[in-house]
Order: structure tokens, then C-alpha cells, then sequence
């Protein structure tokens, strides 16, 4: 649990730096997306009369045309944030004080990096979404039949096939988020980095896991809550703004203890005359 633990403790005191940099792609992902979407299905599928695929794929996947335009636009500008975030981070860590002013050079270090890490993240979770999607569709035809909801056998499998999803989606989330500063600190191309965040994640596996799983111990209770109510807009916004403080302080956090990488924002400084 140390890896929490030290996370909280990072966050706790650069709280107001690091809230800054994640509130502007938390209103934008919060608002004009719904990035917690299959929780509100799992919520809802009890009453929903599923007649065709898209029944149960637009319930857990909010996709359009226009949301695919917002998707990317997400992308991007988180993407930014999290670079910013990140080099602030290894900065403070590095050089044990705070550096507000280099924001072009960590964008300029960080994004591609991030943008590829985040690409293929995103691939892996549409991926995971479509198969989810496909079992639970499935499961509802063979169990409970097309135009009916669905049984408590439907609910019982539905309810496992998600909870499968998120291990999955946090497993590979883990993989990519500790992948960045593998590839931004030693300078590895996404092949070989790769391999060794595997290695260095290795033992640690379900701490980090357990880790990642933190900011949903909150958005699940508060979206199911919510579930329909005019709210739900604000606990999207709510749920983003958090995961991107926490994120990327346990990410640096994690990397540089697994990796035996000394800190010094800790350090005090003293002016000897």
C-alpha cells in the first residue's frame, strides 16, 4: 500500500498545483463526454428492453459522430495537461523544487510520448468495450431472448463481465501510464520500454493494481447514485478532475520507488550566508 500512501502524501501537498493543470480537461471530458458510461448501463440494464446489438453497445459506449470529434479533442488536451503534469512532477522530484514556468519545454519533452501511450490505451479499451459489449449481448439472447430485460442470470453474468472489464482496462491502463516515464526518463522507443516496465512491475503487480483502483472506490457509488439524475454531469466532471490529479502522482510516484530513483522534494533548503 505504500504506493497509495505516497501518492496521497504528494498529492496532499501540491494539491493546488496539481488541480490547476486538471481542471480544464476534466470540464472538457466531463461535460461533453461520459467517461463512466458502463457504469451507468450496469445500473440501468435491469431495465432495459434490449432489442438490437446497439441496444447494449450505445448503452455502455457513448458514440457518435459528434463524441468521436469530442473523443479526440479529448485526447489532445489531456494529452497536454499530462505532459505538463508530468514533467512538473519529475522536475520537483529531480531538483526538489517546483518549476511552473517551463511549460513549453515539458510539453515539447513529454506529448508524443504520452500521445502514443495514450493512443494505444485507447485502442485496448475500445477493444475491451466491444467485447464486453459482444458477451452481454450474447448472454442476453441465449438466456433471457431478444425484446425482453434481462433475467437474474443475465444480470448476475453482466455484472461479472464488467468487473472483468475493469481489471482488464486497469491492467493495460497500469502498463501505459508506467510505460511513459520508462520511455521519457531512459529514452526507449515504445518496444523496448515495453519490456522492461514489464520487469520492473513485475512482484508488484497487485499493490499497483489495488493502487489504480483507488479513484473508482468513489465514481462507482457516486455515478450508480446518480444514474439518471441532472448530477451526473458534475460526477463525470468530479470523477475525470480526479483520476488526472491522482494518476500521473502515482505514476511518477510508482516509477521512481520501483525503480530505486532517489527523490529530493523532500529536501529543505537553507539559505547559508
Amino acid at each position: 500500500m505504500r504506493f497509495i500512501k505516497n501518492s496521497f502524501i504528494y498529492i496532499y501537498k501540491n494539491i493546488l498545483v496539481l488541480l490547476l493543470f486538471a481542471v480544464v480537461p476534466a470540464v472538457f471530458a466531463g461535460t461533453l463526454l461520459s467517461p463512466f458510461k458502463i457504469i451507468e448501463f450496469i445500473n440501468t440494464y435491469p431495465k432495459t428492453v434490449i432489442t438490437k446489438f446497439g441496444d447494449v453497445f450505445f448503452g455502455i459506449f457513448d458514440l457518435s459522430w459528434l463524441k468521436l470529434l469530442f473523443y479526440v479533442l479529448a485526447l489532445i488536451i489531456i494529452g497536454i495537461f499530462i505532459s505538463i503534469m508530468l514533467g512538473m512532477i519529475e522536475n520537483h522530484f529531480r531538483s526538489g523544487k517546483k518549476n511552473a514556468k517551463n511549460i513549453k519545454g515539458f510539453i515539447n519533452n513529454n506529448v508524443l510520448t504520452v500521445f502514443l501511450n495514450l493512443a494505444v490505451l485507447c485502442v485496448c479499451v475500445f477493444l475491451i468495450t466491444f467485447l464486453c459489449t459482444t458477451l452481454i449481448y450474447l448472454f442476453h439472447i441465449i438466456i433471457s431472448g431478444l425484446n425482453s430485460t434481462p433475467n437474474a442470470w443475465c444480470l448476475a453474468i453482466s455484472i461479472i463481465l464488467v468487473v472483468l472489464y475493469f481489471c482488464l482496462n486497469i491492467s493495460v491502463s497500469l502498463i501505459m501510464f508506467l510505460n511513459i516515464p520508462n520511455m521519457l526518463i531512459n529514452g526507449y522507443n515504445f518496444k523496448n520500454s515495453l519490456g522492461g516496465t514489464f520487469n520492473f512491475i513485475g512482484k508488484n503487480f497487485v499493490n499497483l493494481f489495488l493502487a489504480m483502483l483507488v479513484p473508482f472506490v468513489l465514481i462507482i457509488p457516486l455515478v450508480s447514485v446518480l444514474t439518471g439524475n441532472a448530477w451526473i454531469m458534475l460526477i463525470n466532471v468530479f470523477g475525470v478532475l480526479i483520476s488526472l490529479i491522482y494518476y500521473p502522482s502515482l505514476v511518477m510516484v510508482s516509477y521512481f520507488d520501483l525503480n530505486n530513483i532517489s527523490r529530493y522534494d523532500n529536501r529543505k533548503y537553507y539559505n547559508i550566508k
